[in-house]
């Protein structure tokens, strides 16, 4: 498709932002059109039920457990960061979906700027988002990165909105796999919490 609109007449002198721009709004009218579809062709419901499950019992994890500095830890912040990633689920085309992603970490990015710190590593990131994916514990994640991975245009996964996708992805392995081994916490205390809080 990407083919056919640089060699159609109408587009063949457009510039790269136009043609990317162009691309984008066919994206998000066609998948508008099928993604109740679409979206049950990648669903997870297992794998979403897990990482709700696995959220809930993970719900006592500070940002001190994850060595996330103080001066970035602004829950007016965190708290946008959150409601911004729930709104994935209020959208149908994938470009749409992961502007959500890209938007709740840039509120991340800015927290980190704003604390004097200057611009964030991944190493600094991605425990600061990964608060952000526990407390925010979004129904259907596995299956909104699911339906993002099989049809999100490939050139808007190459940017940021790709980085801060692959962010999630991570965010989400290690909620799915966290032990004390990982955490700023003694295994008895990790163990009690979990129980505790395991319905």
């Amino acid at each position: 498709m990407e083919c056919a609109f640089e060699t159609h007449p109408a587009w063949k002198s457009s510039s790269e932002s136009d043609l990317l721009s162009a691309r984008n709004c066919l994206e998000k009218y066609v998948m508008t059109k099928i993604a109740d579809l679409a979206f049950k062709s990648t669903a997870d419901d297992a794998a979403d039920k897990a990482l709700q499950k696995r959220c809930e019992q993970l719900a006592f994890i500070s940002p001190a457990m994850l060595e996330v500095k103080e001066a970035i830890c602004n829950e007016t912040v965190f708290s946008l960061a959150r409601e911004e990633l729930k709104k994935v689920n209020s959208y149908r085309a994938p470009g749409d979906k992961i502007a959500c992603v890209t938007r709740s970490c840039s509120l991340i990015f800015s927290a980190f700027k704003f604390s004097g710190g200057g611009a964030a590593g991944a190493d600094e990131f991605l425990p600061a988002f990964i608060c952000v994916v526990l407390g925010a514990n979004v129904p259907g994640l596995v299956s909104n990165c699911e339906y993002i991975e099989a049809y999100a245009n490939r050139n808007t996964l190459m940017t940021k909105a790709g980085y801060c996708f692959c962010n999630l992805r991570s965010a989400i392995e290690f909620i799915m796999t966290a032990d004390s081994s990982v955490l700023n916490i003694e295994e008895n205390e990790f163990e009690r919490l979990i129980k505790e809080n395991t319905k």
